[in-house]
């Protein structure tokens, strides 16, 4: 048997569906709290001071909480001590990355040939670009228009029929915002060096609004290496997804044409810095005659997995250091306890250098100013500092 509905049938039977269960919903709900409230009045001491000290005990620890998880990992500092000279070239290559992401976004016929870039400097003269790391970035490119009209309705006009028309339209816009499509267009993500010395191996930061939203997604997913096998833990999603977008070359196999005996460092700023950190590992596990030989150096790094993948990333990439303005929450994001857990990856160098805003106190000039400089140090500091010695 069939059955012909008329739209204002569907609609309003939708409407009708629609309020009921909302309806049942709403009275699930409700008992639920009731009885969450009630084992709670069952559960609750009756001493109010000690239940107000304990609050404030919980409160206190939770200062302390990153550092206990740190501490209990037990990493062993780097064999090979942090290098200066290396970190001002490596901050200076990722200023470089960045201008050759944009300047490929800007000109197409661009070859991603970095001595043509302003930040490019004479002392790279002695090294090769031997490749240069291209991927998809997607891009919100167009909405999808959803079109509900019905010619056999005619000219009807009661108040109902504007009440439907009103749900239509809202339909209809909610329905444009789920068929929004996206688009993937090529763009630069790093590039490689070589010269008679050692191998460079760098990755741009952070540059587009999808980008953003990839790294301020801290949902954790399991981690096994596709080649090996391994299981390293937990990882941000979004790095992972960055990371998976370097398409050409990979970075293991551009890694397979580097000389095993010469060093090979590997960093980048922000984004960059969490691609770089992949990628090592990546490397470290696949192109096994590398390994030894690989030295990492973040900047502005935002933190990448959970216990279980430092522990294990620093039994593979034992000379790893992260620089770090103290001034800048990226560099502390996401939190140690959100959904899931996170802990930094490699000895910390540290410096403090507050410009007085967000994106001031991340952008990479602000690194490369303080490296410069040499402030940056990895002895403990004593808090609180006054500002007036």
């Amino acid at each position: 048997m069939k059955f012909n509905l008329s739209r204002r049938q569907l609609l309003l039977g939708g409407v009708g569906v629609g309020i009921a269960a909302t309806t049942a919903r709403d009275y699930q709900h409700q008992q639920q709290q009731q009885q969450l409230q009630t084992l709670a009045q069952q559960q609750m001491p009756t001493d109010k001071e000690s239940l107000l000290k304990k609050a404030f005990e919980a409160d206190a620890n939770k200062i302390y909480e990153g550092q206990i998880i740190i501490d209990a990992l037990q990493l062993k500092p780097p064999i090979i001590p942090y290098d200066r000279e290396i970190s001002k070239l490596l901050i200076q290559c990722s200023k470089i990355a960045t201008q050759q992401y944009l300047t490929g976004k800007t000109i197409p016929e661009y070859d991603g040939s970095i001595k043509s870039l302003p930040a490019y400097d004479k002392k790279l003269d002695r090294y090769q670009q031997i490749a240069s790391f291209k991927g998809k970035e997607a891009q919100i490119s167009e909405n999808v228009a959803v079109n509900l009209s019905d010619d056999n309705l005619g000219n009807i006009s009661d108040p109902l029929q504007e009440k439907l028309d009103n749900t239509e339209n809202q339909v209809g816009q909610a329905i444009q915002k789920i068929v929004t499509l996206s688009k993937e267009i090529p763009v630069y993500f790093g590039f490689v060096l070589s010269s008679p010395e050692h191998n460079i191996i760098i990755f741009r930061g952070t540059q587009t609004r999808i980008e953003w939203i990839n790294n301020f997604m801290a949902l954790q997913k399991d981690y096994t290496d596709p080649i090996s096998g391994q299981y390293f833990g937990k990882i941000h999603e979004g790095f992972i997804k960055n990371y998976l977008r370097i398409i050409e070359p990979v970075p293991k196999a551009i890694a397979e044409q580097l000389a095993p005996a010469l060093p090979c460092y590997i960093s980048g700023h922000s984004l960059g810095a969490s691609l770089a950190t992949l990628a090592a590992l990546d490397i470290a596990l696949n192109v096994p005659q590398l390994k030894d030989k690989i030295q990492l150096y973040t900047y502005a790094s935002p933190r990448v997995g959970d216990p279980t993948f430092a522990k294990l990333h620093a039994q593979y990439i034992p000379n790893s250091y992260r620089v770090v303005n103290l001034a800048d929450i990226i560099a502390f994001m996401p939190p140690t306890q959100s959904v899931g857990t996170y802990v930094d990856v490699g000895e910390e160098w540290s410096f403090l250098s507050h410009q007085n805003d967000f994106m001031p106190n991340h952008v990479v000039d602000t690194y490369q100013a303080a490296i410069k400089q040499e402030v940056e140090s990895d002895r403990p500091r004593q808090y609180p500092i006054s500002a007036l010695t």
